[in-house]
């Protein structure tokens, strides 16, 4: 099954009737394989040592950091932000704070193992 057909299996099985909706489980899949690429990098004790306050940390940091990426000069002269010399883009750090909002939710019922 590729991806277009797992998202329209999703979309039919959670009986969505939006079409935005076929775009947003789309990004939440990318997420969710990049949420399992970076546990697979760096483990759950990452998270678990700091609890929701390191997320809290790391969603602040992607927060400035999308705040610098939009507010610089190419954003007000063409509305769209470069990610010129930078290390991350801003579809990087909306992405990993769809993660982080995923982490704290778990952390927060009590279900991150580590």
């Amino acid at each position: 099954m590729n991806k277009e057909q797992l998202i329209d299996t999703i979309y039919e099985q959670l009986e969505c009737k939006e079409p935005q909706t076929k775009e947003i489980i789309g990004h939440f899949l990318s997420d969710l394989k990049l949420f399992d690429k970076k546990q697979s990098d760096y483990g759950p004790l990452n998270i678990s040592k700091f609890g929701i306050l390191g997320v809290l940390i790391r969603s602040s940091d992607k927060i400035e950091r999308l705040i610098n990426l939009y507010g610089n000069a190419t954003l007000k002269e063409t509305g769209t932000p470069t990610t010129e010399n930078t290390d991350e883009s801003v579809v990087d750090s909306w992405a990993d704070l769809s993660v982080y909002g995923a982490i704290a939710r778990t952390i927060d019922e009590g279900k991150w193992n580590a």
